[in-house]
């Protein structure tokens, strides 16, 4: 037998085979392995956006020594990006978005963008069905206007370093108008407490969100949008009560 222009004994064929299928299975391990280390650096570096979201709320309490404390609720538990947004398209925009552009979120279709955040409308909107239909009976209700947003963060240890490049989850952060100023200053929410240091990088976000909002609002009319707007505000109506 012949290769590659060299004759080939079967005593040669013996030899060179079992190398040969040797050569072949280290080669396959070795490919194996890559992958598997491969899919862990994506993993790592996999934005966990991808599967989850959350409703953060945002307030600020005064505290009986005169300073200001940072409180957060979070409505509901975080639920999967696919159970939140009902079209896939949208849910592959916001994913391909979050990995490019950490912090708000502006979506490069203006359609996928409207589709978000008339969802996170909704969502606030109908956070309490019970005022919804006070209102659609016509008793009082008070007109609340609130902010809110999309964000997606790095999520930090507890002493600021990044934790693998990762974002922990998709926020949609509420805002009320009226906290924006305070915000917005960098020597008051650098001294802006928190219960605990796990929320510090909150008051990062919190700063981003309050900027935006100012930046947006010198902006011309013809500048802004539903279709372009990072942030939005709404009307959330809320009951007062019933008459008899």
């Amino acid at each position: 037998m012949h290769l590659f222009g060299l004759e080939i004994t079967g005593d040669h064929a013996r030899l060179i085979l079992p190398a040969l299928g040797g050569a072949l299975a280290l080669s396959g391990f070795v490919a194996g392995r890559w992958s598997r280390h491969r899919a862990r650096v994506h993993f790592r570096r996999e934005d966990l956006v991808a599967s989850s979201i959350v409703i953060e709320m945002y307030g600020i309490i005064p505290e009986p020594d005169g300073t200001d404390m940072l409180h957060i609720i979070t409505q509901g538990s975080p639920s999967n990006l696919e159970d939140f947004f009902l079209a896939p398209d949208l849910v592959r925009h916001i994913k391909r978005e979050v990995v490019k552009h950490p912090g708000l979120l502006q979506l490069a279709s203006p359609v996928a963008h409207r589709m978000m955040m008339d969802e996170g409308k909704d969502a606030i909107t109908g956070l309490d069905p019970r005022a919804n239909m006070h209102f659609v009976h016509g008793r009082p209700t008070q007109n609340d206007e609130t902010l809110f947003g999309f964000a997606a963060y790095s999520e930090r240890n507890h002493d600021g370093t990044l934790l693998h490049d990762q974002v922990g989850r998709l926020v949609l952060m509420v805002v009320s108008p009226t906290l924006i100023d305070r915000l917005a200053d960098v020597q008051y929410i650098t001294h802006l407490r928190a219960r605990h240091s796990g929320y510090l990088p909150r008051r990062e976000r919190l700063h981003d969100f309050a900027c935006e909002w100012q930046r947006l609002q010198t902006l011309p009319n013809a500048q802004r949008g539903a279709a372009t707007d990072k942030i939005w505000q709404i009307t959330v109506r809320t009951s007062l009560g019933s008459k008899p």
